[in-house]
């Protein structure tokens, strides 16, 4: 950094750079080394650890169980379970059993009280086992039906799928457990209260819990759609018809609430940041300007304030009259203080306990170079009146500066992988697509970042099989009509000839359509039907098929079809059933074998289905030969 004349500098003080904060002088804050931004810290022992908003999608409630579908989930209430359907929009009552808590996986249900916990199988359908643990308060499931249960005692024990015990776990842990999921390869997670900030541990295969982080729970367990609890009830976020995720919540009973949940006080309401001195380079440096890059909630604010001395940092900090203190609510502000080296900043941040402001970087420019440094020497001969003309003129360079930036980043706004999911409906739109609100924000960012291609190939097969594959995952098989209709076709270079002279037999009209006087078909009523010269061209013309596997819903391969296929065309869309199709979905000889059927075993064996006894008419059976003498699909089932 310089004073010197090589044009204008500046100064960053974020997490990549660092806040320079002198010893002890981010109090009430978090967020130093966090790139999204400094903020008021939550209240508890640990003011960077995650706060319970954080782990809540995954340890809900005991009350709420997310179901195995998205959008499906269990609530337990007084009245007995009840239960939201992945289509659905209510809770619907599912059985008549109460208690404290209820976890599902994997079609395993458990609902876990005072009595014991009740373990069933099918969603509820089937009683299965009523374990003996008393006072349960905790409980969770694995996929496989194996799970754990935690007692008011603070006893976990495990049990195996069907109910059988499974031994205990020793936790070892101080601080009481607040919640309690269970792993696809048998670990547990525990959820402790650490004086009101939450700790994550993992226990392995039985062993002491070991401290975790969130990032390690995010990727052995998916995270569900709560995002909001409190003691009128819950929010859980769905997309919309626009495709943009909104919350709904509920109360404890299942109806459905109108508004927001109310605000949750869990951070302090002020904090301050106090920089040690930031260095000029050069002294008697004239430091021009404060901008902050900061959001502001409702109900919060942010307060600057800056000291410029020639005192290094040794030395101790400005008297409270040499600070410059920026009016209320202004981000962005010109430094009136004398010329100096070195300037310290104070930084006090404002929340009610809900809301916080986030302040992502603070710029700061020097030494001071406006546009009056193009006027004429006389209009800077007075030191006030100079001093006036580079504050004026500062407005509109601060201006023009905003305008310059906003150029300079714009490209960045078409960028599919840097824009925030609520801007993509938006992106779509400006270069014509039109999203399903079924469609995450994955799929749409793959369609965005395909878009250029897809335009320049629109019509072809290519561009139609490519859409399907970005929105369903599979690349479909496209079949044209035309290439397949029974009239004889000759090759060109770099084809495969459909005929060839001396092969085929080159048919005319009358073995192809009717004819009167030379067709068999002579008594059959006369309709016209149409020019018999255009018979090779037109026949099954413009028209094609789209064949997807049997997981793939066809309703949104139709819509795809009917939006990108070329209007003068016909498509129509099949998908697979039980069986296979060769070359889309299984291959012969690697997923499929054509084998002779095993020697008969009396008592084993289905006469007629399981093996063959003894040789037909046509010689020894061999099985099948697909293309010559059977048609798979058609002729031929095989299991």
């Amino acid at each position: 950094m310089s004073c010197g004349t090589t044009g204008p500098t500046f100064r960053l003080l974020d997490a990549h750079v660092g806040w320079d904060p002198e010893e002890g002088g981010a109090a009430g804050l978090a967020g130093l080394t966090d790139p999204g931004g400094l903020r008021l810290a939550r209240l508890g022992t640990d003011p960077d650890a995650p706060g319970r908003p954080d782990l809540l999608p995954w340890f809900p409630d005991p009350r709420l169980a997310p179901g195995g579908a998205p959008g499906s989930w269990f609530l337990l209430t007084p009245g007995g379970l009840r239960r939201r359907a992945a289509c659905g929009t209510g809770f619907v009552p599912a059985l008549r059993a109460t208690g404290d808590a209820v976890a599902y996986a994997g079609h395993w249900l458990a609902i876990a009280g005072a009595d014991g916990v009740r373990l069933w199988w099918r969603d509820g359908e089937h009683l299965i086992a009523v374990l003996p643990v008393r006072g349960a308060r905790l409980v969770t499931l694995a996929p496989d039906g194996a799970g754990a249960v935690l007692t008011d005692g603070g006893v976990l024990r495990r049990f195996a799928p069907g109910g059988a015990p499974a031994g205990r776990v020793e936790t070892g842990l101080r601080d009481p457990i607040v919640g309690l999921r269970a792993g696809r390869h048998g670990e547990l997670w525990l959820l402790t209260d650490d004086d009101g900030t939450p700790r994550l541990w993992r226990s392995r295969h039985g062993g002491a819990p070991r401290p975790a982080t969130i990032a390690e729970l995010a990727a052995a367990l998916p995270r569900s759609a709560l995002t909001a609890a409190w003691d009128g009830g819950f929010c859980l976020r769905e997309p919309g018809a626009d495709g943009i995720a909104a919350d709904r919540c509920y109360d404890w009973d299942g109806c459905e609430l109108d508004g927001p949940p109310p605000p949750v006080a869990d951070r302090h309401t002020d904090g301050e940041l106090r920089t040690e001195a930031v260095d000029g380079g050069l002294s008697r440096c004239r430091w021009h300007r404060v901008s902050l890059d900061v959001d502001l909630p409702a109900g919060t604010s942010v307060r600057i304030a800056v000291a410029v001395t020639e005192a290094g940092p040794e030395e101790p900090a400005p008297d409270a009259a040499d600070w410059q203190t920026a009016p209320a609510g202004a981000t962005d502000f010109l430094i009136d203080q004398p010329p100096g080296r070195y300037l310290r900043l104070r930084l006090a941040l404002a929340g009610d306990g809900t809301n916080t402001p986030v302040v992502r970087r603070v710029r700061l420019d020097f030494p001071r170079v406006t546009s009056a440094e193009l006027l004429p020497a006389a209009f800077r001969q007075d030191p006030a009146a100079d001093d006036f003309t580079e504050r004026f003129l500062s407005l509109f360079d601060t201006t023009l500066a905003g305008i310059d930036r906003v150029i300079d980043r714009y490209p960045a706004l078409l960028d599919a992988d840097g824009v925030p999911d609520a801007a993509l409906p938006w992106l779509g739109e400006l270069l014509g697509l039109g999203f399903d609100s079924a469609w995450d924000a994955d799929v749409r960012r793959r369609l965005l970042a395909a878009a250029p291609e897809l335009y320049r190939r629109r019509g072809t097969p290519w561009a139609l099989q490519e859409v399907i594959r970005i929105v369903t995952g599979v690349r479909p098989h496209l079949a044209e009509s035309a290439r397949e209709r029974a009239w004889l076709g000759l090759g060109g270079p770099g084809t495969a000839p459909r005929g060839a002279l001396g092969a085929g037999r080159l048919f005319g009209r009358s073995a192809a359509r009717f004819r009167l006087g030379t067709s068999a078909l002579d008594t059959a009523p006369l309709h016209s039907t149409g020019d018999p010269h255009a018979d090779p061209l037109a026949e099954h013309a413009y028209r094609f098929q789209v064949v997807v596997p049997a997981p793939v819903a066809a309703g949104p391969v139709r819509e795809l079809v009917a939006a990108h296929a070329p209007a003068h065309t016909l498509g129509a869309v099949r998908t697979g059933g039980t069986g296979w199709v060769v070359g889309v979905a299984s291959a012969v000889g690697v997923d499929t074998g054509f084998t002779v059927l095993p020697p008969p075993v009396t008592g084993r064996a289905r006469l007629g289905g399981d093996a063959v006894l003894a040789d037909g008419r046509r010689g020894p059976h061999r099985g099948i030969t697909v293309g010559e003498r059977a048609t798979v699909g058609a002729d031929t089932v095989a299991f």
